[in-house]
């Protein structure tokens, strides 16, 4: 489960050529700060806040709240990723986020908290959960969804895609019961479990407790150790 730990425990670039990061500044005062956002094709999500990703249009990033939260928002480009947290995190409460995108290839979310996707079409998608955070993918039409999660998080994801990978590590889950895959690999280590459809093949590795579900039309191949169940076909 190598490719777990580097998907689920760093920041989307950090699994790739490490790049140098590049601190965004915030624009204005009071409850709202706005951060000019340029050449991001992912979205990477540390502490607590809330975010919502839009696809489409150019860039923009706004975030409201408590204006203690906003000034210790940091914000950092590094390579094609946008990465958004906090300098220091002693002032309880969140603060809303909003970025747009014209192109979303990646999204993480670290820590608790939680993000949500409107729309992604075309091309592939790898998103990825550390921790007990919560993401949410609207409305997918993709070639590759690939899903990491390690913890207890959760990935709702809704729409179609052709293949669909999933690597689960711990409690976490993904739950794709509006998932149309072609195809898909599917591998669970603890008690998490998956909830797809899928209308093809499918290989599944199961080791504890967790249980996945892809649907009465897969065709599985499954190799199972544990009391998870598995169910594909009828």
């Amino acid at each position: 489960m190598r490719r777990i730990t580097c998907l689920a425990l760093l920041p989307l670039a950090a699994c790739g050529t490490i790049a140098h990061a590049e601190d965004i500044a915030a624009r204005g005062s009071g409850n709202v700060r706005t951060f000019d956002v340029r050449d991001v094709s992912s979205v990477d999500l540390g502490g607590s806040d809330d975010i919502e990703v839009r696809v489409g249009g150019g860039y923009a990033m706004r975030a409201e709240g408590d204006p203690q939260i906003l000034d210790a928002l940091q914000v950092r480009r590094r390579g094609s990723e946008l990465q958004v947290s906090r300098r220091w995190s002693g002032r309880p409460g969140k603060v809303r986020i909003v970025v747009t995108v014209p192109v979303l290839t990646g999204v993480g979310v670290g820590g608790s908290g939680n993000m949500t996707v409107d729309r992604v079409a075309g091309g592939d998608l790898s998103a990825r959960v550390a921790g007990s955070g919560n993401l949410t993918l609207a409305q997918l039409s993709t070639r590759t969804l690939s899903v990491a999660v390690a913890g207890s998080g959760t990935v709702v994801a809704r729409g179609t895609t052709q293949r669909l990978a999933v690597e689960l590590a711990g409690s976490g889950d993904l739950s794709g019961t509006a998932l149309v895959a072609g195809a898909a690999s599917v591998k669970v280590v603890g008690s998490g479990s998956v909830r797809a459809i899928v209308r093809g093949a499918a290989s599944v590795t199961s080791v504890g407790s967790g249980d996945v579900d892809l649907g009465a039309a897969a065709r599985c191949t499954v190799r199972k150790m544990g009391s998870g169940r598995v169910r594909c076909g009828g």
